[in-house]
């Protein structure tokens, strides 16, 4: 009896195991050049690939890494190395791949090099802008529609047949090709309903005389049939780019996407509220958890700190109880919370206000009203990530300026409506030294100065005299401590 149940339980065991086997895919890497900390991977939460949602693995003295994930079908897994060389990996359960990061080859870094590898690398090579609006960018120039639609569909048309023939050679099988066509039909639909919306936005801000009749109907054609019949559009990259644009669509279908409900519902900072709303009203309800995923941690993670993004979490943990993205988002929405009990308190004493800034129209002006000494300005606003970004080195930067007897001065260009949120920033990152937010005289004259057709890229740091004359017209970042401070000296 005993040894029948040592055999049941080793059959047991033999077959969880063989089960379980069929549903991983193991990826093994190797590194050469500058072994980094770690590795990061998307991690497939319901099939994504989306890089707001990762896991990482640590890699060994030689540079090799191991990444295991389970999955009972075939997904994409995009893998990146310090956050610059990335790479696509197609991958099906029960196999094991090999890839290869050489940062010594500035061109061709990620690379498979198992039998997969002519499949991975043909995907690899189709475009993959940063963001679907650069996707659409080249088209925004062009007055005709058809000739778009024409371009994308001989470009749609040429990708998939590669995988088609692969298929029809048995290279790959029907599942690859069925994750592809959709992938590809998935980016390029979103293309175009982005150059349409783009259309639409231009001509509601007058940038354009009128939105063209041709684009309302590439529009429409392009959501005739929404892809989202098919589930599986939620492991394509592109599907949040997607979503939202059908999204737009249907409020312009509906004639409620207007240049005036914008205004409206940002002046009352019920944005958020209302594009959550509207992606529950038009979204099928099998896509709509990954949505509402991507948009709440693409908020957060922006550091606005919308309090309305509080109870929207609220309301997903509700409706999504036993959701895989609470880690994600939950540490972003926390830090929303403590923003809002920050702004409660009051401003350190180092914390400095111009005094009458409102009234202050030139930088000569500005700085004639603080202390003797150079000055280095930080000019930043409350929406720039990279400039809270640079926030980090504020002790560093603090201890340099004190040694040099130099001011900080933090000019924001926020409008007025964002005022308040300027302030509870300043005590949110507690940034010492002085603040003004700039008025139009003030802002046009930095446009000016930073000469590049009226436009101003932000973080920018510039050095200047107690008189008010530039030093130095693009100084270093507070992040680049060492060359800040010979720039001082």
């Amino acid at each position: 009896m005993k040894l029948n149940r040592l055999i049941i339980t080793v059959l047991l065991i033999g077959l969880f195991a063989c089960q379980n086997s069929k549903n991983k895919i193991i990826i093994l890497g190797e590194i050469t050049g500058e072994i980094p900390e770690k590795v990061e991977y998307t991690n497939p939460i319901n099939g994504i690939c989306n890089w707001w949602f990762t896991k990482s693995v640590f890699s060994d003295s030689l540079g090799k890494f191991q990444i295991e994930i389970t999955s009972e079908e075939a997904i994409f897994i995009k893998i990146r190395i310090s956050y610059t060389e990335q790479g696509t990996l197609i991958a099906e359960p029960g196999k094991i791949y090999t890839v290869r990061f050489d940062l010594n080859d500035k061109k061709y870094a990620f690379s498979v090099t198992d039998k997969s590898s002519i499949v991975q690398q043909t995907y690899n090579k189709l475009p993959y802008p940063e963001h679907i609006q650069v996707g659409a960018r080249e088209f925004l120039r062009d007055t005709i529609a058809t000739k778009i639609k024409e371009t994308i569909e001989q470009r749609r048309t040429a990708e998939i047949s590669e995988f088609e023939k692969m298929l029809s050679e048995g290279v790959i099988s029907k599942d690859v090709f069925g994750l592809v066509k959709t992938d590809r039909n998935c980016y390029y639909d979103a293309v175009l309903a982005t150059v349409a919306w783009i259309k639409d936005l231009m001509a509601m801000q007058g940038r354009e005389n009128v939105f063209p009749k041709d684009f309302k109907n590439l529009w429409e054609e392009t959501f005739k049939q929404p892809l989202f019949s098919n589930p599986g559009i939620v492991k394509s990259p592109w599907f949040p780019f997607y979503a939202e644009s059908y999204v737009y669509f249907q409020e312009y279908i509906n004639g409620i996407f207007t240049k005036e409900k914008l205004e409206i519902l940002r002046e009352t900072n019920q944005l958020e509220k209302y594009r959550v709303s509207k992606a529950k009203e038009y979204l099928p309800p099998e896509v709509c958890e990954d949505y509402l995923a991507h948009y709440l941690y693409e908020e957060s993670f922006q550091e606005r700190y919308q309090k309305e993004l509080i109870g929207l979490f609220d309301d997903f943990k509700t409706q999504y109880p036993e959701s895989e993205y609470f880690p994600y988002i939950t540490p972003h929405i926390d830090e929303i919370i403590r923003f809002y009990k920050t702004a409660d308190s009051e401003f350190s004493e180092k914390t400095k206000f111009v005094e009458a800034y409102q009234k202050l129209n030139t930088l000569s002006e500005i700085a004639k009203a603080l202390p003797p000494g150079k000055i280095y300005v930080d000019v930043w606003a409350t929406w720039c990530g990279p400039c809270k970004a640079e926030f980090e080195h504020k002790e560093q930067l603090k201890t340099l300026l004190q040694q040099n007897d130099t001011q900080m001065l933090y000019i924001s260009i926020d409008r007025d409506q964002d005022s308040t949120q300027w302030k509870n920033m300043i005590k949110f990152y507690n940034l010492e030294g002085f603040h003004l937010r700039a008025n139009k005289e003030v802002e046009a004259e930095l446009r000016e100065i930073f000469d590049k057709g009226g436009s101003i890229s932000i973080p920018w740091y510039i050095l200047m005299g107690s008189d008010g004359k530039i030093l130095k017209k693009h100084a270093s970042r507070p992040s680049q401590i060492d060359e800040l401070e010979k720039e001082i000296n």
